[in-house]
């Protein structure tokens, strides 16, 4: 398999990173995990939006124009001649000195590599959460960023896994529902669809994005609002985004079941067709 290093293709058996590299050191930097169908990167533009977002919120140069990106990451896609997969983008500062300082750091990691695809299990699978015992402080400007730091999200997926369940529900300060270790969460309350606000903590994931514009299309009303543990555990249904699972629906919160909403069927089905519509 090829990868995108420093602006070369090259084998990925012979990529190498200093060890010095302030994204292996401190996770110093960004990175956007998207799926390519048809071997076309879906979303591809807004992945590249909130990349350059997120550098910009860490004061890391972008290393290159969005049009270089994009065709980059392309000619990943078509070099490796794969129709489905996933690509990981990721930049970090680059190599630096040890400590924190970094306003001598004048250098860039930038890599692109491309990953097998799991199986789309979609809502054929429910999945099966527990509430994680860590969480997330609101408020806080690096959660509208996709930073390489992620030991938050790493360690509620270890205690998801080590309780047996599909994924970690993320709570902020207040009590209120953020998201899961990988996703966004929607939930349906008396024929509307609800979704924790921005503030709450959550990513703003770009499957999320599409969702509320989906729900527009289908004449569904979306509420973007606080949602609490116990009101997504007494809901009509209720289902995870993101970019590798698409929509999967959210068959138990701490082992008690949460019923299946034929609208999350409606979502799954506009979902693919926007697919379809952007990469045939």
């Amino acid at each position: 398999m090829e990868i995108f290093l420093n602006g070369e293709f090259i084998p990925e058996e012979k990529a190498y990173i200093s060890p010095f590299d302030r994204g292996f050191m401190y996770g110093d930097g960004a990175f956007e995990t998207l799926r390519v169908y048809n071997a076309k990167a879906f979303l591809l533009e807004r992945h590249l939006g909130r990349l350059t977002h997120t550098l910009d919120g860490l004061s890391i140069t972008d290393p290159y124009s969005f049009e270089d990106w994009f065709k980059y990451c392309n000619q990943l896609v078509q070099r490796n001649g794969l129709n489905d997969c996933i690509m990981r983008i990721q930049v970090s500062r680059g190599v630096g000195r040890r400590g924190y300082g970094n306003l001598d750091t004048n250098t860039h990691t930038s890599l692109i590599s491309i990953h097998e695809a799991p199986p789309i299990s979609g809502i054929k699978t429910n999945l099966n959460l527990i509430t994680a015992s860590n969480i997330l402080n609101d408020h806080n400007p690096l959660s509208t960023m996709k930073t390489a730091n992620k030991l938050v999200n790493i360690i509620a997926m270890r205690e998801a896994e080590m309780a047996g369940a599909d994924d970690a529900l993320l709570l902020n300060r207040e009590g209120n529902i953020a998201e899961t270790t990988s996703g966004n969460i929607f939930a349906f309350m008396k024929g509307d669809i609800h979704t924790p606000p921005i503030s709450s903590g959550c990513l703003s994931g770009i499957t999320r994005g599409l969702i509320l514009d989906l729900a527009k299309d289908l004449g569904i009303s979306c509420l973007q609002n606080n949602i609490t543990q116990e009101q997504l555990s007494n809901s009509d249904g209720a289902f995870l985004t993101n970019s590798v699972r698409q929509i999967q629906p959210i068959g138990s919160l701490d082992e008690k079941v949460i019923p299946e909403n034929e609208l999350t069927y409606k979502f799954a089905n506009a979902y693919i067709e926007q697919i379809a519509k952007t990469t045939s």
